[in-house]
């Protein structure tokens, strides 16, 4: 309240005695608007909470006589509250200072680190072993640890052994605050191409009478296994989905692989080629798939037609169809995720078929994410 008052006060007087007033531009590494993610990458007003940050500008005020002139910092909070300072010209040196210096260190950590596979100068969400998490930028890494430029604690240490994940946030994860809630590998039942990371994994129970699980072997090769959830029950199946996936470019990734069950003393299932767009939260999928059998493959392919969107930071709305001689089916529903732990509803449809629930999934995300 003290500080809008301030910038009040100073903004009438400014008026009065000024002829005009532009944005100040500190420096060309941060332009006219300074974002969040640039607050913490340079590591700028320390004054004002990374958490709460939004956005911040220089004001410039020149008298109407040119013979003086002021600057102002106008902060925007999340919150919607207006945040002002005034700086002198040695404080304005000292912030560009700030932000050529920390420039010139993660150029020198990007250069010295290129092959280590880690995005210097990336933001990343950080799960520590011992349940502790943090949203923060990596500046340096080394054979042992990683050095972040954290919210609010700023710049931390961690050894790699107390790094349960890590994980690069998007564009859109840092402006809507999302934390990442899977690779967006499936859709309920059909898979993508995108894959697992090499040591990430999960484990599903579906419809309470299966039980699954895969595991990223590599970042481009991951198995994975369905059985009953209750041996000896009547339900005496087993499956293997083993699966390869290539990125084309950052959004487009191929990748094939076959979902192959033994039942009841034979064995058949489906080989498939899939061709995704898009990113883990946002993603279109095309697929085509053979039906195999006793030696046999049926001359007729299956289509998949599929995809999921993320329309908030826990809900997500999926569907997957597939087409063959002229007969369509598919499921069609939505997914709540936290962090590890995530809920599906699919909903039946297709020629012939009333929309039904007909898939019930909760799944459990493990393992380490380089």
């Amino acid at each position: 309240m003290v500080a809008i008052t301030s910038w009040c006060s100073l903004t009438a007087r400014a008026q009065q005695s000024t002829g005009s007033s532009h944005t100040y531009v500190v420096s060309s590494q941060v332009g006219e608007v300074i974002d969040h993610q640039e607050k913490v990458r340079f590591g700028l007003f320390p004054y004002y909470a990374a958490d709460d940050f939004k956005e911040a500008r220089f004001l410039q005020y020149f008298s109407a006589d040119s013979s003086s002139n002021s600057v102002v910092l106008q902060a925007t909070m999340r919150s919607g509250e207006l945040k002002t300072r005034r700086f002198t010209e040695s404080e304005l040196q000292d912030v560009r200072r700030q932000i050529e210096g920390r420039s010139q260190e993660l150029q020198q950590y990007g250069a010295r680190n290129a092959v280590a596979g880690d995005s210097i100068g990336g933001t990343y969400s950080v799960e520590l072993r011992s349940g502790t998490s943090f949203v923060g930028v990596l500046l340096a890494r080394s054979d042992n640890e990683l050095e972040f430029d954290a919210q609010d604690i700023g710049r931390v240490s961690i050894q790699k052994s107390n790094i349960r994940s890590m994980q690069l946030l998007s564009e859109t994860q840092l402006r809507k605050g999302w934390e990442p809630v899977g690779n967006g590998t499936r859709m309920f039942f059909a898979p993508t191409a995108r894959n697992l990371r090499r040591g990430e994994g999960y484990v599903q129970d579906i419809n309470i009478v299966l039980l699954g699980a895969n595991y990223g072997i590599t970042d481009h090769i991951s198995i994975g296994a369905l059985i009953p959830a209750l041996p000896g029950v009547g339900l005496n199946v087993f499956a293997i989905t083993p699966k390869v996936s290539v990125p084309i470019s950052e959004k487009f990734h191929v990748g094939g692989g076959l979902l192959y069950a033994f039942a009841f003393g034979s064995g058949g299932g489906i080989a498939y080629g899939v061709g995704t767009y898009g990113t883990a939260d946002n993603n279109a999928t095309l697929g085509l798939g053979y039906l195999v059998g006793s030696g046999d493959v049926d001359a007729s392919p299956v289509v998949l037609v599929g995809g999921a969107t993320r329309i908030s930071r826990r809900f997500s709305l999926l569907n997957e169809t597939y087409i063959t001689d002229g007969f369509l089916a598919g499921l069609v529903g939505a997914r709540v995720s936290a962090a590890r732990v995530s809920g599906s509803l699919g909903f039946i449809y297709g020629t012939g078929i009333p929309i039904l629930p007909a898939y019930l999934e909760v799944a459990y995300r493990f393992g380490r994410v380089r």
